[in-house]
């Protein structure tokens, strides 16, 4: 049986894989959800900012220690790994493409990074492996098309090649929002193709509680709700923390009910905050290229951003890259 549940239920729920502020990368595609495969190491003890903050700039110095050996040996296109990064725990993140992903390689990997470690004095390195979503193409003069980021690379060119190294080298840009909730769990999208079902199970919830969510909308309480990877509710940043959370409190079940109706348990849900007159139509890339700079290549999908209930249809941020080279 289907039983709705109280916000209470997900206080201690491991909320990582909604709440997107948890994770930062150092290089590779942005992920919108991560799966986790193992964790490798140990934990340090970091209690106060300033060991927080010192433990994240020596994991960024290994980063770029280990770089150029993981992008010429592990990473797309020449391997099975996508990101680079690091958890609000503590933890080195390394996020693969679904696929042939195993123990003996994620061992591999790990000693690499356990030995670049050992150098810098570090022990027992903390590393989290996982799958991660994602959702980025970018335009390959080679092959004359929009590629998505995990294709097969086989019948690709060297310049093509050359070109997806480059991009992957890149570190990802990150949403805006502030993140002041976020519940539930976003479930491992394989593709693209997985990624548009889900997107559409969560449009339908969307469409089905407009009346009860256009109150808010209407007294300003609530900028935004859309459907992505995850739903996600913008509350406006001038209401008082508990005007905000009464809110959350009121809304989160009338989407988990709507969810369940859809044989949807868990739903993924992020509450974010902004100022309501810094809300503007969000832009479909995250790069200096616009979408006016991109019209004139061929086939490129037009039918892919995330859906707006409010307004016209959006790209899905942090994924939804469209870059030229």
């Amino acid at each position: 049986m289907s039983v709705p549940v109280t916000l209470d239920n997900y206080l201690n729920y491991d909320i990582t894989n909604v709440n997107y502020d948890y994770y930062s990368y150092f290089f590779g595609l942005y992920s919108l959800g991560n799966t986790v495969i193992s964790k490798y190491g140990k934990l340090p003890v970091l209690e106060t900012e300033e060991q927080k903050e010192n433990w994240n700039s020596t994991l960024e110095e290994l980063s770029n220690r280990i770089k150029d050996t993981v992008a010429s040996k592990y990473m797309y296109p020449h391997g099975e790994v996508m990101s680079c990064g690091v958890n609000s725990r503590g933890y080195f993140v390394i996020l693969f493409k679904y696929g042939n992903v195993d123990g003996p390689l994620m061992n591999e990997i790990y000693a690499l990074i356990n030995d670049s470690a050992k150098e810098m004095g570090v022990q027992d390195i903390p590393v989290e492996f996982g799958y991660g979503t994602y959702w980025e193409k970018i335009y390959l003069e080679g092959i004359n098309r929009w590629y998505w980021s995990g294709e097969n690379t086989e019948n690709l060119s060297e310049s093509d090649i050359n070109t997806l190294e480059g991009d992957m080298e890149h570190r990802p840009t990150m949403p805006l929002n502030k993140t002041i909730a976020a519940y539930g769990k976003i479930p491992l999208l394989k593709d693209p193709n997985e990624i548009y079902l889900w997107q559409g199970k969560l449009y339908t919830i969307t469409d089905r509680i407009q009346e009860k969510i256009t109150p808010y909308v209407e007294k300003g309480q609530i900028i935004t709700y859309e459907a992505r990877i995850r739903l996600e509710i913008v509350i406006n940043d001038t209401l008082s923390s508990e005007e905000k959370d009464t809110i959350i409190r009121e809304v989160y079940p009338v989407i988990d009910e709507e969810a369940r109706k859809q044989n949807i348990t868990n739903v993924p849900i992020v509450f974010t905050t902004s100022e309501e007159d810094s809300m503007k139509e969000p832009n479909n890339s995250n790069n200096s290229d616009s979408e006016s700079d991109t019209e004139d290549k061929p086939s490129k999908n037009n039918s892919t951003p995330g859906f707006r209930l409010l307004g016209s249809l959006t790209c899905l941020y942090g994924g939804w890259k469209l870059r030229k080279k």
